[in-house]
């Protein structure tokens, strides 16, 4: 291994970083709160137990550098079991990157490099955001490596840019969504109004979680068992990130009340000028005043009149979001195939033959290792299934 690069490879030795970590993410990341050292060890934990770790750092005289977190899981591809080294991440990831800053190309080679050395038939790095790693990068050094590379765009992610006024922006809505929109404000007023109660900070935590747990109870996800405390795991991550939000000032739980009751809440994260809508959910008891739908837009107002330069929805282009914008994000999944004889097979059944199969059907848009939620628009509550790599 580069001298210059460790190793970490258990949850003693990945927590040993934490404070180094979040160093880097500091200097080199801007304090990214979805990249901080406490995301990635509570999603290992809850997503991954007893999956080997591999979590590479590069490290100088001012300490870690960059780093790539994964996780060694066997895959199956084509009917070919698969050893895949994977970015830590999944269904619970609302932002991704590889954390090497740009311009540190050898240190990426470098991660890269180690894996496939310690016998990875496959590198399958998740959710990347087109901007980086740089693609013209990527193909050249699987290129001098005698390497194959698939790249597909697994999901648009829609936003807002925050420009001009409000008044503005809803001008620039179709005609048909203004007037459902009003529709739905003038009946909910008429039904006797709302309040947005706002909760932020170490004190709110109970309140707000606990009235997050009254609305999700009766929330279409929740009785799908898509919700965000459906299931053990989900009810261990959000709780504990909600917490971290809240306690370190950088989320915040909006309510919306209407009858004297919690109709519906959102949970969002902040990041420099960007509202990164998390979650959100809302009473079906009150669906005909369409709380959710009020919530959303009372918070897209209240973007406008701050400093917030992006108003981020997340997640999937669904088509309750789409009506809101225009604007989309759009991420990648790459797969690197080693020189195994596994991986070469796999690819040749799977890219090479099967694309040109699923090309003649019509099924140009379809990529491995794809959650129910990306093809369908709904959120998954497990994971495909998986074993360790032994």
């Amino acid at each position: 291994m580069d001298p210059h690069i460790n190793l970490a490879h258990d949850l003693p030795a990945f927590q040993a970083l934490g404070a180094k970590w979040d160093r880097m993410i500091a200097e080199r990341f801007a304090d990214h709160p979805f990249f901080r050292h406490f995301w990635f060890v509570n999603y290992y934990r809850v997503f991954y137990p007893d999956t080997p770790l591999a979590v590479l750092t590069g490290n100088g005289p001012e300490g870690i550098s960059g780093a790539l977190p994964t996780v060694r899981i066997r895959r199956m591809l084509a009917g070919i079991p698969l050893r895949t080294a994977q970015l830590l991440a999944g269904d619970h990831t609302p932002q991704n990157r590889i954390l090497v800053p740009e311009g540190h190309d050898g240190l990426l080679a470098g991660f890269l490099d180690h894996l496939l050395d310690r016998h990875a038939d496959l590198i399958y790095l998740e959710d990347i955001p087109d901007r980086f790693p740089d693609r013209t990068w990527m193909e050249q050094y699987c290129r001098d490596r005698r390497l194959q590379l698939e790249m597909r765009q697994i999901r648009r992610s829609p936003y807002i840019p925050i420009q001009g006024s409000f008044e503005e922006y809803r001008k620039g809505l179709t005609k048909k969504f203004r007037e459902l929109l009003n529709n739905r404000l003038n009946k909910i007023n008429r039904a006797g109004g709302f309040e947005i109660i706002i909760h932020t900070g170490a004190e709110a935590v109970a309140p707000a979680i606990a009235t997050m747990r009254q609305i999700a109870a009766r929330s279409w996800q929740g009785k799908e068992g898509s919700g965000l405390f459906s299931g053990e795991r989900n009810a261990l991550f959000y709780p504990a990130f909600i917490t971290h939000a809240l306690t370190n000032g950088y989320g915040r739980v909006y309510i919306l009340v209407h009858a004297g009751q919690p109709a519906a809440f959102e949970f969002h994260v902040f990041h420099g000028r960007t509202e990164y809508c998390l979650k959100a959910e809302y009473a079906h008891d009150f669906a005909q005043v369409s709380p959710g739908a009020v919530l959303e837009m009372e918070l897209i107002r209240r973007a406008f009149e701050t400093d917030i330069d992006t108003y981020d929805l997340m997640g999937y282009a669904d088509p309750y979001k789409i009506r809101w914008t225009e604007y989309f994000t759009p991420y990648y999944r790459y797969f690197i195939f080693n020189r195994t004889a596994a991986s070469r097979a796999a690819h040749l059944l799977y890219f090479r033959l099967g694309d040109r199969l699923r090309k003649l059907k019509g099924k140009n848009n379809h990529t491995p290792f794809q959650s129910p939620h990306a093809m369908t628009g709904k959120k998954s509550t497990s994971r495909l299934q998986t074993t360790e790599s032994k």
